[in-house]
């Protein structure tokens, strides 16, 4: 039997000191599938950390999907030239891709807060992607960076 801490192997549980989330939420690693699940899941929670795995499986899948909704939005709206305005699906497939781009852009945000947690830093480093080039830059350097190990501030 190993003292707490000492193991780092062992998976740790709140309030120990072992190293290995168990929970996605206090990122721990995870695959496509259930990175894609979990964000939809915890989708509003800004609360707890997110596993760089978790982060880029899901900026992966957000990319997919925005192209897929752009080729959907570009074809419907093709379809509506030369013809009267309000008439026929386009209008509505163009307001369902736009509330689907909306709820992909709200998750992802909370998921980049919570990637920004695990760094141990606050969400509201966010906004320094407001700040042309650099703000950007600098948090590609915050997403790409190891989270911290152990238990931080964040855990919910």
């Amino acid at each position: 039997m190993s003292v707490p801490g000492t193991n780092f192997s062992d998976r740790w549980l709140p309030g120990s000191f072992l190293l290995t989330p168990i929970t996605y939420l206090q990122g721990a690693p995870v695959g496509f599938g259930q990175a894609v699940k979990m964000a939809f899941r915890h989708g509003f929670a800004c609360r707890g950390r997110a596993s760089r795995s978790a982060y880029w499986w899901f900026a992966l899948f957000q990319w997919a999907i925005i192209v897929a909704l752009w080729i959907v939005g570009s074809i419907a709206l093709a379809g509506s030239n030369g013809t009267s305005a309000g008439s026929g699906p386009s209008p509505a497939i163009a307001i369902i891709v736009g509330i689907s781009l909306l709820y992909l852009t709200l998750v992802g945000v909370t998921l980049q807060v919570r990637r920004l947690h695990d760094t141990d830093r606050s969400g509201w480093w966010i906004l320094i992607g407001l700040v042309p080039y650099v703000g950007a830059i600098v948090l590609l350097i915050f997403t790409l960076l190891k989270g911290t190990p152990g238990p931080n501030i964040y855990e919910p």
